[in-house]
This record gives C-alpha cells, sequence and structure tokens, in this order.
C-alpha cells in the first residue's frame, strides 16, 4: 500500500480524485485512488493496495487534502458506502454528491458518492476513452495503462477488466469529477474578509458573495434616527 505521486500540489492547479473501494481482504480486490490535475489532465497520483474500506477513507482523506481539498469521488456501491460515511464523520470538505427532488415531499435529497449502475457505467467508460483518445489526459502509471488495455465489453455488453479494473474504474469517476470541478456547490468560498484580497475583490466586484457590500459599517449608528418625518 502506497502513494505513488508524479505532480505535487502546487497553487496554479486543482484537483479532483476517484476511489474504487474494495473490501479489503489480501486475496481480493484492490482499492484504488486516483488523482488528477483538472486543467491539464495529468495524473498526479496514485494510491493502490489491500485496505479495508474504513481504513481507505482516512487515506483518502490524507490524500485528498495534500492535493489542496481535491474534490473526493467514491464510487457508493457496496463497501463504498462505509468509506463515504467515514469521509463524512471525518469532516471532509469536499465530497461529490448528487441531488435529487423528491417528487412526493417536494424535499431534495443528497446522494453521496457515484453509483455505477448498468445505464451509468457505459457512460463513464465511454467519456474516459474518449478523454484518453483525444489527448485531454495523461497516464503516467504503467499498471493503469496495462488495465486499459485488457479492459473490454463483452458480448452482453458488460464492461471489466482481466484480472482487476479498479485502476480503470477510480480513473473513470475521477474524469467524471473534471466536469464538477468548479461548479459552485463545490467551489469553496474564501475566508478572507477584511484581507487586502477582499477589499480588491470588492473594489473590482468580483465577489459573489452580497454579504460583503453590506458588511462595511453595517453596525455603524450615525445620529439618532427621526420618526415619523
Amino acid at each position: 500500500m502506497s502513494l505513488t505521486v508524479w505532480q505535487y500540489p502546487n497553487g496554479q492547479s486543482s484537483y479532483v480524485m476517484g476511489v474504487d473501494t474494495a473490501e479489503g481482504l489480501g486475496h481480493g480486490d484492490y482499492s484504488c485512488i486516483q488523482v488528477l490535475d483538472v486543467q491539464t489532465g495529468e495524473q498526479a497520483a496514485i494510491w493502490h493496495g489491500h485496505i479495508p474500506p474504513d481504513e481507505l477513507a482516512h487515506e483518502c482523506e490524507r490524500v485528498g487534502l495534500f492535493y489542496r481539498d481535491a474534490l473526493c469521488c467514491v464510487e457508493s456501491n457496496n463497501h463504498g458506502l462505509t468509506t463515504i460515511t467515514v469521509l463524512r464523520q471525518l469532516g471532509y470538505p469536499r465530497l461529490f454528491r448528487k441531488r435529487a427532488l423528491n417528487q412526493v415531499t417536494t424535499k431534495i435529497s443528497q446522494e453521496y458518492g457515484w453509483k455505477t449502475t448498468r445505464t451509468s457505467k457505459p457512460l463513464m467508460i465511454d467519456d474516459l476513452s474518449m478523454a484518453l483518445r483525444s489527448g485531454e489526459l495523461t497516464i503516467y502509471d504503467l499498471n493503469t495503462v496495462k488495465e486499459l488495455r485488457t479492459f473490454v465489453r463483452n458480448e452482453r455488453g458488460s464492461m471489466s477488466g482481466s484480472p482487476f479494473d479498479d485502476r480503470v474504474m477510480a480513473l473513470a469517476l475521477a474524469n467524471q469529477m473534471r466536469k464538477f470541478a468548479f461548479a459552485p456547490e463545490y467551489v469553496e468560498q474564501p475566508d478572507d474578509y477584511w484581507t487586502v484580497e477582499w477589499f480588491r475583490r470588492l473594489a473590482t466586484g468580483e465577489s459573489n458573495d452580497p454579504a460583503d457590500a453590506m458588511r462595511i459599517g453595517s453596525n455603524t449608528v450615525r445620529g439618532t434616527p427621526r420618526l415619523g418625518l
């Protein structure tokens, strides 16, 4: 179990993570974390190994925080739910979630992670294939390349790798997150009130927070208010 790094985090880049979770048995499938640079499409790092799903959450947290609070997407099938639950308990700041409107109660619910189904899996694999063929992604890990070469679609339409495909699935998830990396709900608002950068955004009109315009002097009382005039 180790993290292989090709690109260390820097202030000019944003990062996303795709996480494929396994049971953690020594003889079973592997768990994998793929990290991509959103701007360049380069594979920044990979974590790969046998680990229980609850302990994998701690690895995800360490890798994600190292990569500047990378947007993290965990496959929510089976053991992934445990990883997601622990990540939420740890308070990881940027977990991928899908919002849905309940037509009966009219309430908005949130579903964390990515549910891989017979419908969603072909779409994410096709997106990954297009990104690789167009040169949008640059893969450095030779084992990931090997898994990509053995990943096939059989006569029944199901897709898998031989003997493993965890690196491919984690990469496909990370590639999907490139679409959401700059969505407003996943972009952290700057907490720099009363700093030079805050004043600059306020002066140039770049601030998206209406409260900013109300903060200066909002509690100042000038003179005595006169009623009825």
